[in-house]
């Protein structure tokens, strides 16, 4: 039997933000796939047995949506912790697991830190 690494979805526009983010998860730990658009990320997830924790950046305003909470993804994993990142603290988060964690850019490493261990029950 192999440990499983869990594996954490990011999904990000921005490279240098998207390769930051996956340096923090990797350090805790995690497995990362990285994408830059939600229909993306939905589907490099739709073979994976079970994903454990998502960041995403909420599409701006009239972007495509498909997939933006990974909804195939909290199928297999109710409890998969979400956090959602967004530009403008305004912006509508319909559609979002109800226990989403909202983090605001910009945002520094100790906001962020805080983000993942709220929302994969750690803080």
């Amino acid at each position: 039997m192999t440990d499983r690494k869990p594996l954490a979805v990011i999904i990000e526009p921005r490279s240098p933000l998207a390769g930051t983010l996956a340096e923090v998860l990797h350090a805790r730990g995690f497995e990362v796939v990285v994408a830059s658009t939600h229909a993306g990320a939905a589907g490099l997830v739709v073979a994976q047995d079970k994903v454990d924790f998502l960041i995403a950046a909420i599409p701006a305003p009239g972007e495509d949506r498909s997939g933006a909470f990974l909804e195939e993804a909290r199928k297999k994993n109710p409890a998969l912790g979400v956090v959602i990142m967004l530009s403008d603290p305004h912006e509508s988060t319909e559609g979002a697991p109800a226990t989403a964690v909202r983090l605001i850019k910009p945002f520094d490493t100790h906001q962020l830190a805080h983000a993942i261990d709220e929302a994969t029950g750690q803080a």
